[in-house]
């Protein structure tokens, strides 16, 4: 009966392997997903202009093409989609300026790229808005070279996603109401 147990808490504890290795196998090598997480970073460089919240024109049609795919996987499977808690776009500027105004810049890009999904598929919104959520963290989660940051790869939009943990909360619920 524990054996069992564990078997299937394993399996759920797997399923954020199994869906990087599903975004791995659709995305290919179009887009570097982190091997870890499954997010995936799109420099603001290429989406947005110094300072500015509204995508370029240039970058609507390469942002589409590089994320119906990774939302596909996350949501067009049911298997992967009971597991899933929630996706995330998280804007992320640099240590230039105020935490404040960069605090605003970095939400305002994470909801124009949230306005920008929404845009592709009307009859898709209400499968989005149980799932997807946009936060701006400012420069709260820079990413540093050999202990000075790089200032062009800490200006980001990260798209990542969390597991549901219901599952697994269940099993162990139940396996622990029949040992009572």
């Amino acid at each position: 009966d524990l054996n069992i147990t564990k078997a299937r808490i394993k399996n759920l504890t797997g399923i954020r392997i199994k869906v990087v290795q599903e975004l791995k196998d659709k995305l290919g090598k179009k887009i570097n997903i982190d091997p870890s997480s499954g997010a995936i970073r799109l420099p603001s460089s290429v989406l947005f202009a110094v300072g500015s919240f509204e995508i370029k024109p240039e970058a609507k049609k390469q942002l589409k093409e590089t994320l119906e795919p990774y939302f596909a996987v996350l949501l067009g499977d049911k298997n992967i989609k009971d597991n899933i808690d929630r996706i995330i776009i998280e804007g992320h500027t640099d240590s230039d300026g105020s935490y404040m105004n960069n605090l605003d810049l970095s939400q305002k890009r994470a909801l124009s790229v949230m306005t920008f999904i929404y845009s592709w598929d009307e009859k898709r919104n209400p499968l989005l808005q149980t799932y997807l959520s946009a936060n701006g963290r400012s420069y709260s989660d820079r990413i540093f070279k050999n202990g000075v940051e790089d200032k062009e790869a800490s200006r980001r939009i990260e798209i990542k996603f969390s597991l549901s943990n219901k599952k697994a909360i269940e099993e162990i619920e139940t396996f622990l109401q029949r040992k009572e």
